[in-house]
Parts: C-alpha cells; structure tokens; sequence
C-alpha cells in the first residue's frame, strides 16, 4: 500500500492508501487516512478548508496523531485564523485611516 494526497472539490488535501499499482487518481476510493472531515466544528468553509489543510501539512491525519502532537493542532489552528486576524487588523487599519482624513466639523 502506498499513501497518496488527493484534493476534494472544495480545496481539502486528504491523505488516502492505495494498492501499490493502483493509479494516484484512485485515491478518493482508496483507505482514507485523514485528517477526517471537520464540518461538525460549524466553521465558515473557508476557515474549515484552512485548518483542515494546515492540519494536513502537519501530518495530523489520526486520532492518535492529534492526541500525541496537541501542539501540532494548535499551530493548525492559530495558522487557519491568522488569516482571519489580518483581515480584522485590516479593518481597524482602514477604519482609522478614514477616521483620520474624514473632514472635521467646526
């Protein structure tokens, strides 16, 4: 068997097991690994898709792996919302920027 990442239609990276002659287009009927589906967490898709994935490049793919590398899941997740971070910054950015050229009243 050999381990092969494949890409669902909404971006997620997942990591399947497929006999070792098996084409790398099989992989989404191969054994899934994971990391598994995270649509029970309620998310926005967007945040789901990135932490999903960010899980994936850390290599958390079981319920061992995430018991055995807690910190891995937390650097997953803060790295999935420091996108959603900067866009708050962004706003405080931009609402102070038109605080300060927005005309004075006399």
């Amino acid at each position: 068997m050999k381990p092969v990442d494949y890409r669902d239609r909404d971006g997620r990276t997942f990591r399947a097991l497929l006999p070792d002659n098996a084409p790398a287009s099989h992989a989404p009927r191969g054994i899934p690994v994971g990391p598994p589906h995270l649509d029970a967490l309620r998310l926005p898709l967007a945040v789901e898709v990135r932490l999903h994935n960010e899980l994936h490049h850390r290599g958390v793919f079981t319920a061992r792996d995430a018991l055995k590398r807690r910190p891995d899941v937390q650097a997953a997740l803060m790295a999935a919302l420091a996108v959603d971070a900067q866009r708050i910054v962004d706003l405080y950015i931009g609402s102070q920027n038109s605080l300060e050229s927005a005309p004075e009243d006399s």
